[in-house]
């Protein structure tokens, strides 16, 4: 009899331990937030996809690497390797390839010594802002829109029509018989495949055109781009052309302005802010901690 209690028991166990997963972090907060809808004061801990919401205060989520900090009136869902923003702004220092998901958005950090803001400024509108390390924005489909480096701060908006549309600007450089193009608001290099490239070398352009899906670049271009248009454009006012008002302006407006537009990579608007928006240390007076 006990031979067969024995197996049963052993695999009791196993089904305890497996229904008791470990939690993954800590969240604290000076006044009282939620956690997986229900109210906390002070601190508890954190386990795999729970829901943070703040109310007055900010709180702060500490994982494995990564220092996660929700500003009042802000709210994502936590997990070990990835967080989703589902409303507000969030400051995340550390945690190299920690992804933050943000609407149509996907935020990596790259280094350990990252430290991102990212908020979602309306049903249609993410800003992002690097203050140390870099790192990768990528739309839906994993395209690459564009690489924060510190100090740069960007507008995202989605636009209309096909995830893989392309509107860039910058000089075009001709390589191994190549050609390339790094674009002024974005940054991001892409290879131009056109018959009329050569005639562009060395100018400053607007091109617009397709990505082509799964095309291997050639160098360190990070995506082939079939260009429809290409045009000359006088110089640049600022980075992409965009104003900084224009670009304050982008999150509450619905969407970004035609004139504020500095690139189109994936389908997604950009506009550069010239440090607009992250300059005061803060995303729309939300006074997000650094600690």
């Amino acid at each position: 009899m006990l031979k067969y209690l024995f197996p049963l028991l052993a695999a009791g166990s196993l089904a305890l331990v497996a229904a008791t997963s470990p939690s993954i972090g800590l969240v604290k907060s000076t006044g009282e937030f939620r956690l997986d809808g229900s109210a906390v004061q002070g601190n508890g801990n954190v386990f795999e996809g729970d829901l943070v919401e703040t109310a007055a205060s900010r709180s702060v989520i500490q994982l494995a690497g990564v220092q996660i900090t929700l500003a009042p009136d802000s709210r994502a869902r936590i997990f070990r390797d990835h967080t989703v923003l589902e409303k507000g702004s969030g400051f995340f220092k550390g945690g190299a390839h920690h992804v933050i998901e943000a609407n149509f958005l996907r935020v990596a950090p790259t280094s350990g010594q990252s430290a991102v803001e990212v908020e979602i400024t309306d049903p249609s509108g993410v800003t992002v802002a690097s203050r140390g390390g870099a790192a990768e924005v990528r739309n839906s489909s994993g395209l690459l829109a564009t690489r924060l480096f510190p100090g740069m701060s960007l507008a995202f908006s989605p636009q209309q029509g096909a995830d893989s549309a392309i509107q860039m600007t910058g000089v075009i450089e001709a390589r191994n018989g190549e050609y390339f193009l790094t674009d002024e608001t974005t940054r991001v290099k892409v290879q131009i495949e056109s018959k009329d490239a050569s005639k562009y070398v060395g100018k400053r352009v607007e091109i617009q055109g397709s990505s082509v899906p799964d095309a291997k670049p050639a160098g360190d271009a990070s995506q082939l781009v079939r260009a429809v248009t290409i045009k000359t454009v006088s110089a640049a006012a600022g980075v992409g052309g965009a104003s900084r008002s224009a670009a304050a302006g982008a999150g509450s407006s619905g969407g970004l302005s035609g004139a504020a537009i500095g690139a189109i990579v994936g389908g997604v608007a950009v506009v550069g802010t010239l440090g607009g928006l992250a300059a005061a240390g803060t995303f729309s007076g939300s006074s997000v901690s650094r600690q």
